[in-house]
């Protein structure tokens, strides 16, 4: 590979001819700064230097790392290797207390000095009385609530007061040693299996969550589909229908994730990740709304020219965002074109299960009526869940008499569409870099909790 002084990259620092450097490998990201996820300005603010401190702290994953080879160009003179954090694990072990020994040894003895005063009571009684047995002798005193199963019928000799006190003393160690070793028991830390009172199942057994099951898809490993679909929903943007190897198999997407897709293009390996519009109640196939853009190295150059016969390499699930019922009380949805994908997903997922009384407010922004994909099924969902779900289309060029908005989507659409901040309250935001920047500072200025360089699912507002 060719080799580049540091100096040399420097020079390349613009949006139209971008160089980084990252673990001492020189990229030319030029025509990637448009599809970065998070904003071409994240690019821009390393351009011509040595970026691997900052590609390490916002942690990427495989795919960022596939993705970044596909640009490589060379290596660069006198980097510095910056290796990645590790993982560290504290381990704290804990030495057992001997307060449950004092605790046990400490009840004994209680009972025992306790045992004292009782027998001189029953010295007493003995004294005064003829021949009892124990248990008449305990139903005298005010231990008579005790069990007396375990109690011999015995018989206790005549005899003034010595014979009566050592009697009385017999019986209150033997009581005093019984009570002690029960309330050891009490005061006794326990361990392992013993501290665990029984515990009996319920024959009701709640339902698994089918969009949780694991499907046909492998995390780690690329398989192959068969295209046996491609319909074109409108210009440059296609519907891709892929079978399943079984009628009854499920791709195992949990709502909210995505696949990855893989081929090899102009000799190198070449991957981008897409979320499908089915789930794991479409049974036999996977579904995928994507635009090809002409100058895309995946979309152009590989997906618009699919033919259904075609195979293709998948990988996954993946993703931050992992939705189940009961996530947060209402979600905001600001999409942009074929950003709407992701949060159909949810949307579908919402309406479709009836217990899940999450309220979905979307604004979807394009340029013209026609590129709005999926509106029937949008609509659909808002007639007939309209507590659930309610849209708010934005177009740059609408038609005459127009039901809905026009121009950018701005702080002031989003105030009146959109649920105000709080606790309960997440927005989802997926669509051009441009649009999804401008979306969150906004939300910020709304109240909403500034996202981090990195989505999560706990972030009020979160970023596919």
């Amino acid at each position: 590979m060719q080799e580049y002084s540091l100096e040399e990259v420097a020079v390349h620092k613009t949006r139209d001819d971008l160089w980084v450097i990252v673990h001492g490998k020189v990229y030319d990201v030029s025509k990637y700064v448009r599809d970065h996820p998070g904003g071409a300005d994240v690019l821009i603010d390393v351009a011509g230097t040595d970026a691997t401190t900052a590609y390490e702290e916002v942690g990427h994953s495989e795919d960022a790392d596939g993705i970044l080879k596909s640009y490589l160009i060379g290596t660069a003179k006198d980097a510095h290797e910056v290796s990645r954090p590790k993982t560290v694990r504290l381990v704290q072990n804990q030495a057992e207390s001997p307060k449950s020994v004092k605790r046990s040894s400490s009840s004994i003895s209680t009972v025992t000095l306790a045992a004292i005063p009782i027998a001189g009571g029953l010295s007493l009684l003995f004294a005064s009385n003829g021949q009892l047995s124990l248990p008449d002798v305990l139903a005298k005193t005010s231990l008579s609530q005790l069990s007396l199963r375990w109690l011999p019928a015995v018989h206790l000799p005549q005899g003034g007061f010595s014979n009566g006190f050592i009697a009385a003393s017999l019986l209150c160690a033997a009581v005093g040693g019984v009570i002690g070793s029960q309330l050891s028991k009490f005061t006794q830390i326990e361990s392992g299996f013993t501290k665990y009172p029984p515990h009996l199942k319920s024959h009701n057994v709640a339902k698994s969550n089918p969009q949780l099951a694991r499907g046909w898809l492998e995390p780690k490993e690329y398989k192959s589909l068969p295209l046996i679909r491609k319909d074109t929903l409108s210009p440059n943007v296609f519907l891709f229908v892929f079978q399943l190897p079984n009628p009854t198999d499920v791709i195992g997407i949990p709502i909210g994730q995505h696949v990855a897709i893989k081929a090899a293009i102009d000799g190198a390996d070449v991957s981008r990740s897409y979320t499908p519009v089915s789930n794991n109640a479409d049974l036999g196939r996977l579904e995928l709304v994507i635009k090809c853009y002409p100058d895309g190295l995946l979309t152009g150059k590989y997906l618009a020219n699919l033919k259904v016969g075609d195979k293709v390499l998948f990988r996954g699930p993946k993703g931050a965002m992992r939705y189940k019922k009961g996530l947060c009380k209402k979600i905001g949805m600001v999409a942009g074109g074929t950003g709407i994908t992701p949060m159909y997903q949810l949307i579908r997922a919402i309406c479709e299960d009836d217990t899940d009384t999450t309220e979905v407010s979307l604004i979807l922004a394009n340029r013209t009526e026609e590129d709005i994909l999926l509106r029937k099924e949008l609509d659909a969902f808002a007639k007939k869940y309209p507590k659930n779900f309610k849209v708010w289309y934005m177009l740059d060029q609408p038609p005459q008499k127009w039901a809905y908005g026009k121009g950018f989507v701005t702080q002031a659409v989003m105030a009146s569409k959109l649920p105000a901040a709080s606790p309960d309250t997440k927005v989802m935001l997926c669509g051009p870099p441009g649009m999804v920047n401008a979306s969150k500072k906004a939300l910020v200025t709304m109240g909403f909790e500034a996202p981090g360089a990195v989505s999560k699912m706990t972030d009020q507002i979160f970023c596919f």
